[in-house]
């Protein structure tokens, strides 16, 4: 149970710190990376977080949701004695 937990709240992080990401505009940034914008290193370092943030958001999360909601689902119950 403790695993399942786990993995989804790591799914929800991984999409909560995207949104927050893209809410405060690092998507603008995402330029720098390829030297099309300018931005400075602030511009860089939020154009990197939101990157990899977008990529966490996208790929990996989908993939923790659904092994933590199969990981609940294949849970035994604990067996009942029958009197």
């Amino acid at each position: 149970m403790r695993r399942t937990l786990m993995l989804l709240a790591t799914a929800l992080t991984l999409v909560a710190v995207f949104l927050l990401l893209h809410l405060l505009g690092g998507r603008q940034y995402v330029g720098a990376l390829s030297g099309t914008r300018e931005g400075g290193a602030l511009g860089l370092v939020l154009g990197l977080l939101y990157a990899l943030a977008w990529f966490g958001a996208v790929l990996l999360a989908p993939i923790l949701l659904l092994a933590g909601l199969a990981g609940a689902s294949l849970q035994r119950a604990p067996p009942t004695r029958r009197g």
